[in-house]
């Protein structure tokens, strides 16, 4: 069964009943392939289609009006809306008289058209703050609840013949639905799990803030990514930084050009970059710069350690990564942890003199092959009280060395509460499922040092 919602914008991720209005049974249609979805990736909630003329969709019977979807099963928690623009408003005051606490105008043809449909907009909204109605959109792609399985979306991610759904603690806010649901793909092929995606469009009503505030509530959520191309609500962003939940937000339309544009998407005006750069800072939320820094921190998030403060201990088989991490430490504003004379008199007596010590600890390969002073180098490491976060470069790892690295990175996570983060700098086909074992095994891993230093800032 679907969770109890814990607000009525958790109808967007966790509905017990999804209503669909304007719901087709033609194939490949956008009026069916939400309905084609949430059966697909196994929603246990209940679907129903709305048509004015009652004909079966998908297998289902469907139901000529939300009034009588009510009727017939009782509340619905969140609606579907697919008909053309004109058609909209009489859809939200049918949600409003059946009591629909949540619409998602997926249509386009609105403020993002210019006055006409701006107009348009404006009298959608007013009708459903009459009817007591919150809608997410309008020209927007929807909503998941990945964990249950709740895609009411019609992204073609969802039509992928090897889309799967891999739940996590992050969630995903994107005003922009077809790069948003792109990232999301990104996420899933790297293997970074989410919990929660939401693609709020010109946000008529319900902003991205908003959204994300909600998702701060939401039991398990460990940090939420946001791409925004307008940011009014600074002080709702402040509320919501407040929760102390991690939030990381790649906000376009720095140029002037790309503010243009941006207008011309959502039909919104966004703050100057200058403000929001500075509202960011000060709030302590992370600003990324592009897709790919986005799911790198999304990655860190994912980890149930935080780094109690900015000493970085880096340990490596490999001295040119060593360097490399310690010129990113550096420019990102972290500090080289000075391990203390203890430790270092214990790394004496591992590592061989060929290695270093010092940190950055260049163990070498000779004690890469045995994983139990491999244990040892990083227990002493995590037990020291100068260091707060290890970062762990690799280069090309094969066979039996991915196994004991991942067991022996997990292991000391797990006892030492400090953050591990790995660095694999070696082409996949060396070691294929490294990075797959490393995450399951709860480790953050990135293709360079200066990517894992980036994230680990953050």
């Amino acid at each position: 069964m679907t969770p109890e919602p814990t607000s009525s914008l958790a109808a967007l991720w966790a509905a017990r009943t999804v209503a669909v209005v304007g719901a087709s049974d033609r194939p490949g249609s956008l009026g069916r392939l939400p309905v084609e979805f949430l059966q697909r990736y196994g929603y246990a909630g209940r679907i129903l289609p709305v048509r004015p003329d009652g004909a079966p969709v998908a297998g289902l019977r469907s139901y000529s009006s939300l009034r009588e979807c009510r009727q017939a099963h009782g509340p619905v928690d969140l609606a579907m809306v697919m008909v053309a623009a004109p058609r909209v408003l009489a859809a939200v005051q049918d949600c409003a008289d059946a009591g629909v606490p949540v619409a998602v105008i997926c249509t386009s043809g609105f403020a993002e058209t210019g006055e006409e449909g701006a107009a348009l907009q404006a009298e959608v909204v007013r009708a459903a703050r009459a009817g007591g109605v919150r809608l997410l959109g309008p020209n927007c792609i929807g909503s998941v609840g990945v964990a249950t399985g709740q895609v009411s979306s019609f992204s073609p991610l969802f039509s992928g013949e090897r889309t799967q759904l891999l739940p996590g603690p992050v969630g995903f806010v994107s005003q922009s639905g077809a790069l948003g649901y792109g990232a999301v793909s990104l996420a899933f092929e790297r293997g970074l799990g989410l919990g929660w995606v939401v693609n709020t469009g010109n946000e008529a009503d319900v902003s991205a803030v908003e959204v994300m505030g909600a998702l701060t509530r939401e039991p398990g959520c460990r940090g939420v990514l946001a791409y925004l191309e307008t940011l009014g609500d600074i002080e709702g962003l402040r509320a919501v930084a407040a929760t102390g939940t991690p939030l990381a937000v790649l906000k376009a339309g720095r140029s002037d050009a790309g503010a243009r544009a941006a207008a011309s998407h959502t039909g919104a005006l966004a703050a100057g970059d200058r403000v929001v750069d500075a509202a960011l800072r000060q709030l302590g939320v992370v600003r990324v710069d592009d897709v790919d820094e986005l799911l790198d921190v999304g990655q860190v998030m994912a980890v149930p350690h935080r780094p109690h403060g900015p000493r970085v201990a880096v340990v490596t088989t490999s001295g040119g990564s060593g360097i490399l991490a310690a010129d990113a430490v550096e420019a990102r504003g972290l500090e080289m942890a000075t391990l203390a004379p203890e430790t270092l008199r214990v790394l004496d007596e591992i590592v061989p003199a060929f290695g270093s010590t010092a940190n950055p600890v260049d163990v070498t390969a000779s004690v890469m092959s045995n994983a139990s002073l491999f244990d040892r180098t990083l227990d002493v490491i995590a037990d020291d009280p100068g260091v707060d976060l290890i970062v762990a470069c690799f280069c090309v790892l094969t066979g039996k060395d991915v196994d004991d690295v991942v067991a022996s990175l997990a292991r000391v996570a797990e006892r030492s509460g400090i953050p591990v983060i790995a660095v694999r700098t070696g082409a996949d086909h060396l070691a294929p499922g490294a990075g797959a074992r490393m995450r399951e095994a709860g480790i953050p891993c990135y293709l360079t040092p200066a990517r894992a230093v980036r994230a680990a800032a953050a």
